[in-house]
């Protein structure tokens, strides 16, 4: 292994230095410890410990930790980039172990690295030792006498935003579970008529000190560390199948830095959703995105229709941990985000700009001011949030340009012409962002949902003919 000097700065104000160290992980009834440590094994300098707690007792099964074995893998993204890069201790790994560690920490940190200076991709140093606690079960082959394996029941985590709502719509027997939910959460599974599985995940408090005091801070892989929390709560209760919405839209770097992509979004990738499936493999759950053949432009054009949109807050400025805002005090989006914005273009095509106004408060595509906020959306870097594709955006413009109803908004006006000519570079009808792609990634039973919806965005009308208001 290589070893990486530690910042001389950094290291003489908070007394930080590496190698992070994966140290253990322990499994009481409903509650889990991470532990993780900074500086020299035999005598860390800074001690975390990490807390999980679930609604139930965990099984103590081969398969449930094998879902933490992962969980810990992942969780330690939040602490490992205090100090990054610096070589990384950590029990013995299996091929799809390292496979999962090299991705994670280097393409799910690279908007971190990237924001904050450091080297793009980010080196990941594995300073792998021997230990029994490693690997549960060869990650090649499910363990088939897990008694998960065969299940029809269905786990979904819903963030609170339209993509969890639609594959919680889309399949009406699964079980909800939130990680730290809210209002927002809540309320989802109220207006669905669902119970909801609350799962409390709480970092070390002193890793906010540390930011506080100036520590490296940044975008950490979540949804991946999310995964491996309902992959746990899946295996121990008998779930056959975690069901995520993660679209098409999301393999889509934020921006390309001197020929290597950045994605804020890779834990929710295609490539980021492989690495989870193989590395969770063995707990006998079959972990997988529902909504990974549509683009975001077919999933807000379907969350209208099917009536979700008052059910939805797709903003993540409500779900913020350390930083209480206005949207988080109120749970209700901010319209101000690029993720308001683009969920915005997203849901309008299906709705009229009263039921934009109604859902946001505001006619967000009548003001002046997001003008640059949206045709950020479609440059070359986009903007460091959950936003689409570049092209899809543009066709949700032209859309809307095209539409009666939303031609005279301001948004759409003025920035019409520059949409065709991003529409152009791939000579796009703006409809065709409408098409489903294969649906062979999306296991045998749930196929016929994708397709059927297929079929009802393909009987969507090419422009909409709302009325003014």
């Amino acid at each position: 292994m290589t070893l990486t000097d530690p910042d001389p700065a950094t290291e003489s104000n908070l007394g930080l230095s590496g190698p992070f160290i994966i140290d253990e992980f322990r499994l009481s009834g409903s509650t889990v410890e991470l532990d993780y440590a900074f500086g020299d094994p035999e005598s860390p300098t800074y001690r975390f410990t990490e807390v999980v707690e679930f609604e139930s007792p965990l099984g103590d099964t081969p398969q449930v930790r094998c879902a933490l074995r992962i969980l810990h893998l992942l969780a330690g993204t939040s602490y490992y980039k205090s100090i990054a890069p610096c070589p990384i201790v950590v029990d013995s790994l299996n091929a799809v172990e390292r496979a999962l560690m090299q991705g994670m920490y280097d393409g799910g940190l690279r908007e971190f690295a990237y924001r904050n200076g450091l080297t793009v991709p980010l080196p990941v140093d594995l300073a792998e030792r021997d230990s029994e606690a490693g690997s549960v079960t060869d990650a090649s082959e499910p363990d088939e006498s897990n008694g998960v394996v065969g299940s029809d029941r269905v786990l979904i985590p819903v963030g609170g935003g339209k993509d969890s709502a639609l594959v919680a719509d889309l399949i009406p027997d699964g079980t909800l579970l939130s990680v730290n939910p809210t209002g927002a959460h809540e309320h989802l599974a109220e207006s669905l008529g669902r119970s909801l599985i609350k799962v409390k995940r709480t970092l070390d408090p002193q890793l906010r000190d540390l930011v506080a005091r100036g520590a490296l801070n940044g975008h950490v892989p979540v949804t991946a560390i999310n995964s491996a929390i309902s992959v746990a709560v899946a295996a121990s209760a008998g779930f056959g199948y975690v069901a995520m919405g993660l679209e098409r839209s999301a393999s889509e770097p934020t921006l390309i830095s001197d020929g290597v992509e950045v994605n804020h979004q890779y834990s929710k990738s295609a490539a980021g959703e492989a690495l989870l499936r193989d590395a969770l493999s063995p707990t006998g759950v079959t972990y997988f995105s529902l909504l990974r053949p549509l683009t975001e432009l077919a999933i807000g054009v379907s969350v209208a229709e099917r009536g979700l949109v008052g059910d939805i807050v797709s903003c993540n400025r409500v779900f913020t941990i350390w930083s209480e805002n206005e949207a988080s005090r109120t749970q209700r989006p901010c319209g101000d985000c690029a993720k308001c914005l683009f969920t915005s273009l997203m849901l309008a095509p299906a709705l009229t700009p009263a039921e934009i106004r109604d859902h946001f408060g505001r006619d967000l595509l009548d003001e002046e001011a997001h003008i640059e906020p949206v045709r950020e959306l479609w440059s070359a870097a986009k903007p460091f949030d959950c936003v689409g594709e570049r092209h899809e955006t543009a066709a949700a413009l032209v859309l809307l340009a095209e539409s009666p109803a939303w031609a005279q908004q301001i948004v759409p006006k003025t920035l019409v012409d520059e949409a065709r000519v991003v529409l152009a570079e791939q000579a796009d009808d703006p409809i065709t962002y409408l098409n489903v792609d294969s649906v062979e990634s999306v296991p045998e039973r749930f196929r016929p949902l994708i397709e059927e919806l297929a079929e009802t965005l393909g009987e969507w009308p090419t422009v909409r003919t709302h009325g003014s208001d």
